[in-house]
C-alpha cells in the first residue's frame, strides 16, 4: 500500500516509485496546500500526487520540455557559497561531502523528504567514528613524515552519537531553507514544501566549575607552564573563552577604561566586546604586557620554541593542562575555568548581570550555570538538615557518644518537651535578604510578615 498513517507524527503519508524514482512524503492537496484527514482524503491526494509525477516526467522526455529539475549538487554549491567565509566551513566541508555522496548529486531536492532525512539518521548511527592517527600533528606534517603512505584515520569501535549527527542535520536543514527561500524564472520555489529536519535529543551537561584550591594546585607548581598558569588565572578573574585569551596582544589591553577590547572577529558570537577586570586581573595584565615587550613579541601567552629561543604564540595549551593535571590527579577541562568564573560571578549578582559578563548570547546557557550557584537552593537544602534525632534505626552517633556522659544528667532532671520546628522561612529557619534575587528568582517560600 502506497498510502499509510504514521501514529508518531499523526499524519497520513504515501510512499511510490514512478520511473525508477522513490516518492514519500506527506498526502497533501496539491492545490489547497491541506493534509489528508482520513484514508480516502489520502488516497484521492496521493493519486493526485502520482500523476503530477507522471506528467513531470514525461515533459521532460519531450524536446524543448521544462529544466531539469533543482539538483542536491546545485543546493549545497548555494550553501558552500554563503558559508565559505564562515568560521565553521573547516567543519561543514565534511558534512558538504557526506550529505552530497548519500543523497546523490543528481537527485531532485523535492525528493528529500522527511522519510528521506529519516533514512540518512538511520545510516549515520551505524557509521563508525574516525580515530586520527597523526598523534597530534598536521595532516602536511604527516605527508612529510615517514609515516606518509600510513591512513590518516582508522575506523573506531564506537558508533556516532545523536550530538555528532546533529551537526550534520543542522547543515542539512540550512541548505534546505536556501533553496525553499529561492525562486525561479515563474517565481515559484525550487523547493515548494520544505521538510522537517528533526533535532535529536542530545544529552544536557551541566558546567563543572573548578574550584579555588584546586585551580591554586593546578598553577602554582614550578613544573606548570608559565603561559598555562597565567592564561588560567586571568580566566578565572575575566571569563575569557579559550581562544579569546590565546590571542591577546598588547594593543588590546586598556588600562584607562580597566578592561580589554575584543574584536568582532575573535569572538563566539561575532561582536566588538570590552571585557572588565578587577584590580586582581589588572595587575596580571600589567606584568603580562611588561613580560610582553620585554620579550619583543606582540602576543601576551608565548613559549620558547627552538634552540635559539624563538618565541611563539600558544595555540592549544591541551597537551600541557592535561599533563599537570594528570600528575594531580584532577580531571576538568580547559573551558572549565571560564565556568568557574561564571559560576562565582552568579552567586553575588543578577542573572542579568551574569549573562552580560559570562557574555552568553542565549539566557538558557546562563542558567545553566545558574542552577549550579543558585545559592537559595543551598540554603534550602541547609534548611532541611538532620538534626541528630533517634529515629526508629536507633541512636545517632552523636547521640551514641554522649550517651554515658548525660545518663546522671538525665536521672536528675526530666527531659524538656522536644520543641517543634518552625516552617521553612519562619524566624528558626530565616530566608536571608541579601540572597533574594541573587540569581534572579525569588524563593520558593518568601518571609513571612513579621
Amino acid at each position: 500500500m502506497s498510502v499509510y498513517f504514521s501514529t508518531a507524527r499523526d499524519k497520513w503519508l504515501y510512499d511510490f516509485e514512478c520511473g525508477g524514482k522513490r516518492y514519500a512524503g506527506y498526502c497533501r492537496d496539491p492545490k489547497s496546500g491541506e493534509l489528508a484527514r482520513n484514508k480516502t482524503q489520502a488516497k484521492r491526494m496521493e493519486a493526485a500526487i502520482r500523476a503530477a509525477v507522471m506528467e513531470e516526467l514525461e515533459s521532460e522526455k519531450r524536446p524543448g520540455g521544462r529544466l531539469a529539475a533543482y539538483t542536491v549538487a546545485q543546493m549545497l554549491a548555494e550553501f558552500a557559497a554563503r558559508k565559505a567565509t564562515g568560521k565553521n566551513w573547516v567543519n561543514e566541508q565534511v558534512y558538504v561531502r557526506e550529505l552530497l555522496e548519500f543523497f546523490g548529486a543528481d537527485t531532485p531536492v523535492a525528493q528529500l523528504t522527511e522519510s528521506r532525512v529519516w533514512d540518512y539518521v538511520t545510516w549515520s548511527r551505524k557509521q563508525p567514528l574516525r580515530v586520527y592517527m597523526g598523534a597530534g600533528k598536521k595532516k602536511e606534517q604527516v605527508a612529510a613524515g615517514p609515516k606518509a603512505k600510513a591512513p590518516l584515520f582508522k575506523d573506531g569501535v564506537r558508533t556516532r552519537s545523536d550530538s555528532t549527527i546533529n551537526r550534520y542535520l543542522i547543515c542539512l536543514g540550512a541548505a534546505l531553507r536556501i533553496a525553499h527561500n529561492l525562486r525561479d524564472g515563474d517565481g515559484r520555489p525550487l523547493l515548494s514544501e520544505l521538510p522537517k529536519v528533526p533535532r535529536l535529543a542530545e544529552p544536557e551537561h551541566l558546567p563543572r566549575p573548578i574550584s579555588d584550591e584546586n585551580l591554586a594546585a593546578i598553577i602554582h607548581p614550578p613544573e606548570t607552564p608559565a603561559h598555562v598558569a597565567d592564561a588560567a588565572l586571568l580566566v578565572r578573574l575575566m571569563g575569557f573563552r579559550k581562544a579569546e585569551v590565546f590571542g591577546l596582544r598588547i594593543q588590546q589591553i586598556d588600562f584607562s577604561v580597566r578592561g580589554v577590547w575584543l574584536d568582532a572577529e575573535s569572538t563566539k558570537g561575532g561582536r566588538a566586546e570590552c571585557v572588565p577586570a578587577n584590580d586582581e586581573a589588572l595587575e596580571l595584565l600589567a606584568r603580562l604586557v611588561a613580560q610582553a615587550r620585554k620579550w619583543e613579541v606582540d602576543h601576551l601567552f608565548t613559549y620558547q620554541h627552538g634552540e635559539k629561543g624563538e618565541r611563539r604564540p600558544v595555540k592549544n595549551p591541551r597537551r600541557a593542562w592535561n599533563t599537570v593535571l594528570k600528575k594531580l590527579g584532577i580531571k576538568h577541562r580547559w573551558h572549565d575555568t571560564k565556568a568557574s568564573f561564571v559560576t562565582a560571578v552568579a552567586q553575588v549578582a543578577s542573572a542579568a548581570t551574569t549573562k552580560a559578563l559570562a557574555r552568553h548570547k542565549d539566557h538558557r546557557t546562563t542558567e545553566r550555570y545558574i542552577e549550579v550557584a543558585d545559592p537559595v537552593r543551598r540554603q534550602a537544602v541547609q534548611a532541611i538538615a538532620f538534626g541528630g534525632k533517634a529515629t526508629a534505626f536507633g541512636k545517632s552517633p552523636k547521640q551514641k557518644s554522649q550517651t554515658a556522659a548525660s545518663t546522671d544528667v538525665r536521672e536528675a532532671s526530666p527531659a524538656p518537651k522536644e520543641k517543634a520546628l518552625e516552617p521553612l522561612g519562619s524566624k528558626a529557619s530565616p530566608v536571608l535578604p541579601e540572597l533574594v534575587g541573587a540569581t534572579g528568582f525569588e524563593p520558593a517560600t518568601p518571609r513571612p510578615p513579621v
